[in-house]
C-alpha cells in the first residue's frame, strides 16, 4: 500500500510558514504557496488579508495545532493541518493544505482557510 512519505518535510514547511507569519516576513511566507494558489488568490491581496489579522486582532500570542492528517492520492500527497491562532482580541481557525505532486519534488501550500472562532 502506498503511503504519503513526506510528513516530516510538510511539518517543517508549516513551521516555516508560522515563523514567517509571526515575523511578518511576507516574501518568505508567500514563496511557500503553490503557483495554482496564487492564480486564485492575488499575492498582494493575500498578503493584505494576512496582515489584516494583526491590524484587527493584535499580536499573535499562540499557535496550537488541532489536527494533522495525510491523504495520499493519485496526483500526489496532501498533508492537511488544523491550527488555532490566538491573537490578543480573537482566535482564528486555520486549515493549511500542503501538496507534493508526483511530478515534482517540491512541497507547496496548496490551500489555506482562515475563519474566526466564535467564542460565545
Amino acid at each position: 500500500m502506498y503511503n504519503a512519505s513526506n510528513q516530516s518535510e510538510a511539518d517543517k514547511m508549516v513551521g516555516q510558514y508560522h515563523e514567517a507569519l509571526k515575523a511578518k516576513q511576507w516574501d518568505t511566507l508567500l514563496a511557500l504557496y503553490d503557483p495554482a494558489f496564487s492564480k486564485e488568490h492575488d499575492r498582494h491581496a493575500w498578503q493584505q488579508e494576512l496582515n489584516t489579522l494583526f491590524d484587527q486582532y493584535g499580536a499573535l500570542n499562540e499557535i496550537r495545532q488541532t489536527f494533522s492528517q495525510k491523504d495520499p492520492r493519485f496526483r500526489g500527497d496532501y498533508y492537511i493541518y488544523g491550527y488555532r491562532l490566538a491573537f490578543d482580541k480573537a482566535t482564528i481557525s486555520e486549515t493549511i493544505t500542503v501538496f507534493k505532486g508526483l511530478e515534482t519534488d517540491k512541497l507547496t501550500i496548496a490551500g489555506h482557510i482562515l475563519e474566526p472562532v466564535d467564542t460565545n
